[in-house]
């Protein structure tokens, strides 16, 4: 292990060539092979050179990566410069070097992280491969080069919003899918913020856990705040509900009503993607304080929602003393987004956290013990 990290540190000077020389192309397989990108060419022809530097600079995409809706940018036209740069032997480094992510973690990760297979205690946790993914997921967020985009780490628990440059607006704690409902890998757009939102109870909750509940304890609705909807989108009155009818052909919804009561807290964040997973704030901040955070249905609970609004719209709009101004009754108010933002949710075992140490986390779903 230790002779690999050595290599490691040993190729970072081949990006400071001045210019091709015959064993430019060993070195470059060498290189690509130290930061996790297996070599797909035995000679350096164009078609698959070009292919090669999009995997170092745009990756490919994460394992177990399920739904993506966000477009991707890819500089092509740098990319086949660089191909060509490297064939004619002009100096290719500078070029793929400002290609590469830009991001602290990644540059950190890729100087630093073959070292921690070094230390007894990441050993223990940490494979090769492991390490080989994060630093392809970083690679891969590179095809995303937009204003700001939220990225979730699942294992960690943890939020970032990052600009163009790789550069950290925000980092939050938050709350993800516990083991038996898991929160899925996947890109989307957050389109709008709603101000004050109402939960509309998933069906599956609905069956599953409250109705059953409140059939056995009709209280339970005025405790929890919450409203019979019916197919018209109207509030009906319990004592008209026949609760002695099967749960399973329950025939209206469940709606918490807005306040500090509410699940969804006094904020969410709307995502367009196909699992009805988004972001929100919650009436239980006091779980954030936790190691293991993996306790909700799927969506995220966000930390500093009001922070990651106000970078969101680009202005103060909320105050500290917005979590804690729970008007009576108050209506839902959606307020669109100038731009749709990138969400981004990933499995990384290891990554850095915000003070810059790199971190193993907890396999919260398996994910490493089940071959792909």
């Amino acid at each position: 292990m230790r002779r690999l990290w050595l290599l490691l540190l040993g190729c970072l000077p081949v990006l400071s060539a001045v210019a091709q020389t015959s064993d430019d192309w060993p070195r470059l397989q060498l290189y690509a092979s130290l930061i996790g990108v297996d070599s797909l060419c035995n000679q350096p022809e164009a078609p698959c050179l070009t292919r090669y530097f999009t995997e170092l600079v745009y990756g490919r995409t994460p394992r177990r990566m399920a739904a993506q809706t966000v477009q991707q940018q890819l500089d092509t036209v740098r990319i086949n410069r660089l191909t060509q740069q490297f064939l004619s032997g002009a100096d290719w480094c500078p070029l793929l070097d400002s290609l590469e992510s830009h991001d602290r973690r990644y540059r950190q990760l890729k100087e630093y992280c073959m070292k921690c297979l070094t230390d007894d205690y990441m050993a223990d946790s940490l494979t090769i491969e492991q390490v080989r993914e994060t630093l392809n997921a970083y690679r891969w967020l590179n095809r995303f080069g937009v204003d700001k985009c939220v990225i979730v780490n699942v294992p960690s628990a943890t939020l970032r919003l990052v600009d163009r440059q790789g550069n950290t607006l925000l980092d939050s704690r938050v709350i993800v899918g516990k083991s038996e409902t898991p929160t899925p890998s996947f890109t989307a757009s957050m389109t709008s913020l709603v101000l004050y939102p109402y939960w509309n109870v998933p069906r599956s909750i609905t069956i599953n856990e409250l109705a059953p509940k409140i059939r056995k304890n009709p209280a339970l609705l005025e405790t929890m705040k919450l409203q019979i909807i019916n197919a018209q989108d109207h509030v009906v009155d319990p004592e008209t509900v026949d609760w002695k009818r099967s749960v399973g052909a329950f025939p209206y919804r469940l709606r918490q009503s807005t306040g500090c009561d509410n699940a969804l807290g006094l904020l969410k964040f709307n995502v367009d993607d196909p699992y009805d997973i988004y972001l929100h704030d919650t009436n239980a901040r006091q779980l954030f304080t936790r190691e293991n955070r993996a306790l909700s249905h799927g969506c995220i609970r966000v930390e500093k929602p009001t922070e990651l609004a106000n970078l969101l719209l680009g202005k103060k709009q909320f105050n500290p003393t917005y979590l804690t101004n729970c008007p009576v009754n108050a209506v839902p108010k959606t307020i669109k987004l100038a731009k749709a933002v990138p969400v981004i949710v990933l499995y990384n075992i290891l990554d850095i956290d915000e003070e810059g140490t790199i971190r193993v986390y907890k396999d919260v779903y398996q994910r490493w013990r089940v071959a792909i």
